[in-house]
């Protein structure tokens, strides 16, 4: 019972701000409030951008190759399950698979902010209790979407960047860089076949 009533409630606390917002801005020469209306519902809306993130729903093989500083890099098998949620609007990774010989589970919300014009991605594991975030764009033809992060390990800030590769519709490979000390090497490798 109480999770619907405070969904409720946060839905009626976010209708209250817009129509407390678009007045104001009416008021201020921004905007009148059907333009700011409209506005709000393109905003909302999805678009080519998360229709081919939406290409990714389904069940994929991951092969991860990890690349330790000095050491042989090492590779592990792992499952992953997208699935298309909140209307089209983000799509929502599972994944199953070992880090360091130890099982792991993780989860990803990735999807195309129409505000910003730009692609974000949100990981999180079992390795820890924090999460990480990457921005960036995509490549003319859309096959490639670069992002950009920092991700924080204890007292650590370690810059990061990710590029992945949609290199056909049963195929993607994910690769990510990170810097230490200045230097930028590969952390990660990732290749994603889809399950038949």
């Amino acid at each position: 019972m109480r999770k619907p009533l405070l969904m409720a409630l946060a839905a009626g606390c976010l209708a209250a701000a817009l129509a407390t917002a678009v007045p104001a801005a009416a008021q201020d020469g921004q905007t009148d409030q059907k333009a700011m209306e409209e506005m709000m519902m393109k905003l909302a809306a999805p678009g080519a951008p998360h229709q081919h993130l939406a290409t990714l729903a389904g069940n994929w093989m991951a092969t991860t190759t990890m690349y330790m500083d000095g050491a042989t890099p090492t590779t592990s098998t792992g499952k992953v399950t997208y699935e298309v949620v909140l209307g089209g609007r983000y799509v929502l990774g599972r994944y199953q698979m070992s880090f360091m010989g130890q099982p792991m589970e993780g989860l990803s919300v990735d999807g195309y902010d129409n505000m910003k014009q730009e692609y974000f991605s949100l990981w999180f594991d079992t390795m820890g209790t924090g999460f990480y975030e990457a921005r960036g764009k995509a490549s003319a033809d859309g096959k490639t979407v670069a992002l950009a992060g920092t991700m924080e390990m204890g007292p650590m800030q370690i810059p990061s960047r990710s590029e992945t590769v949609f290199v056909d519709k049963d195929t993607v490979r994910f690769t990510m860089w990170q810097s230490m000390g200045g230097q930028e090497m590969k952390a990660m490798e990732m290749e994603y076949k889809r399950a038949k």
